[in-house]
């Protein structure tokens, strides 16, 4: 009778401690803050304290010490607005100005900087900054007569709202504009432009100079193929590879959409630093350089000539060049392509080598091969310099909204096998095995750098375009239509990007195993 007592004991115990076990419930775990620690938890524009600037409430973005806001109208902010917020520990001020959440208008046209401060004096500031329309900096045209030619300039005047994105010194631009590009201007309803100031001005952080280029990337539904490709080409050190902005363009109130604001090609200290010629810069070393030439199937430009192997060059620089100065530019590049072919074309002394600069051709090769641009083999925008008193480089790379697989009729939209370097100079530069691997060296000096940080770009320029790549379909509604050579038709913006990741990883691995056999 004991030994059943104990036994049913135990069996009680038993059964309580597995039903305790069972129904516990693990407890949240507070966060830990520190005794004397500020922080900002939220920040807040709200419409029911922002009439005729905020129409519905904005959650203020906050990351590190920085506030950010969008407020999505298409003009200047023109009145304070009364921010609300919460807080850790702090009291707010501006400028040693108490501020009182949901009660205190400040004037954020420009940043400002809160300063937090604790019972016990620890201080910390934040910056905020606000932007309007979708975010990004907005170009105010204003055009005498429409703008309909790409031979004709039309006057006019330019107003730079740089949105609290860049130092923007200049403002208000008086210039000239005219259309600009050969299919993207004859065939697209969404028009690129040049722009040419009056006088130089700086651009949004980029330096001064008198001549800008407007990319309208209407064939680009993703909006980055431009952009991603010359930051891609300057960080690997491609010569004179151009600066960019991502701008909205508001043309005589009209509003335009997303466009890449960049360099034209030109001889300038601040675009292609070379030395510029002068009609009298006719013998001696004076005749040697610069020169800025484009491999042009076209040939629309005044001077050009045709090389034995068949590639027409035109002459960007000197615009005006004189009868001595074409002779020789036309027989140093016929020299070099002499070289390329002849028997001993890898001899480092009277090879190609003694006319071209191997470092350039090697990294403007990278900035088109890994994204393999359509026309940057023997057909177009494929740039040439010659300095004074030096060798052949290349550059600056130009033109990529049909690349990264977007285009329908040629082997380029194929994320594999070689492109560029079947042009018909690289394929003579690769029958050399000491210039393959310098390639192999190079490709593995930028592999786990440039070329990685790729798809980073493409993510945050994707993120900073947010609201530009909307507004920008809401005006041209094209995302689920066929447009001239879209290898793809995805209807949907994000998707966009996603296949030119997805072309872009593809090919890059593609390099990676063809490299690894140099």
């Amino acid at each position: 009778m004991v030994k059943k007592y104990i036994l049913f004991l135990f069996l009680i115990i038993v059964v309580a401690a597995c039903k305790k076990e069972i129904t516990l419930k693990p407890q949240p775990i507070p966060p830990v803050v520190a005794p004397d620690s500020v922080s900002f938890v939220s920040v807040k524009l709200e419409a029911k304290n922002n009439p005729g600037v905020v129409t519905t409430d904005i959650i203020c973005s906050i990351k590190d010490d920085q506030i950010s806001a969008t407020i999505p109208q298409s003009t200047k902010l023109t009145k304070k607005l009364i921010v609300t917020f919460t807080t850790i520990n702090s009291t707010v001020t501006k400028n040693d100005t108490i501020q009182i959440s949901g009660k205190t208008a400040v004037d954020l046209r420009k940043p400002i900087t809160y300063t937090l401060t604790s019972a016990k004096g620890t201080k910390r500031d934040y910056k905020f900054s606000v932007s309007v329309f979708t975010g990004i900096p907005i170009l105010y045209l204003t055009t005498s007569s429409p703008v309909v030619s790409k031979d004709n300039y039309v006057t006019g005047s330019l107003v730079v709202d740089a949105n609290n994105r860049f130092e923007q010194e200049k403002t208000n631009i008086t210039l000239k504009i005219k259309g600009r590009g050969n299919s993207t201007w004859s065939n697209f309803p969404k028009k690129p432009y040049r722009l040419k100031f009056d006088n130089k001005a700086a651009m949004l952080g980029m330096p001064a100079a008198k001549n800008w280029v407007l990319l309208a990337n209407y064939d680009d539904k993703t909006l980055l193929r431009n952009r991603i490709a010359l930051e891609f080409a300057r960080r690997i050190g491609s010569d004179f590879a151009p600066e960019s902005r991502f701008v909205e363009v508001v043309m005589n109130g009209v509003i335009l959409g997303n466009y890449l604001l960049t360099s034209q090609v030109e001889v300038n200290e601040n675009r292609v630093n070379i030395t510029e010629m002068t009609a009298s810069d006719n013998a001696g070393d004076a005749l040697t350089g610069g020169y800025l030439l484009e491999l042009d199937q076209r040939k629309d430009e005044k001077y050009w000539f045709t090389t034995k192997k068949n590639l027409p060059f035109t002459i960007k620089s000197p615009e005006d060049i004189t009868p001595k100065q074409l002779e020789y530019i036309s027989k140093y590049m016929q020299d070099t392509e002499d070289a390329l072919f002849a028997p001993n074309a890898n001899d480092p002394v009277n090879g190609y080598a003694k006319y071209i600069n191997v470092e350039s051709f090697m990294n403007w090769f990278f900035a088109e091969e890994v994204v393999k641009n359509q026309d940057a083999r023997d057909f177009s925008s494929i740039f040439y310099y010659k300095d004074r008193n030096g060798k052949l480089g290349m550059g600056p790379v130009w033109d990529f909204d049909l690349s990264s697989g977007n285009v329908d009729y040629s082997v380029s939209k194929d994320p594999n096998n070689w492109y560029i370097r079947d042009a018909t100079w690289m394929i003579n530069l690769f029958k050399d095995v000491k210039f393959r691997s310098k390639i192999k060296v190079r490709w593995n000096q930028i592999r786990n750098t440039a070329v990685e940080a790729i798809f980073k770009d493409i993510d945050e320029n994707a993120e900073y375009l947010k609201l530009s790549q909307k507004q920008n379909f809401t005006t041209w509604p094209i995302l689920d239509k066929y447009v001239w050579p879209n290898a793809v038709v995805l209807g949907n913006y994000d998707m966009e990007v996603a296949y030119a990741k997805s072309f872009l990883k593809t090919r890059i691995a593609w390099i990676d195993a063809e490299i690894a056999q140099y």
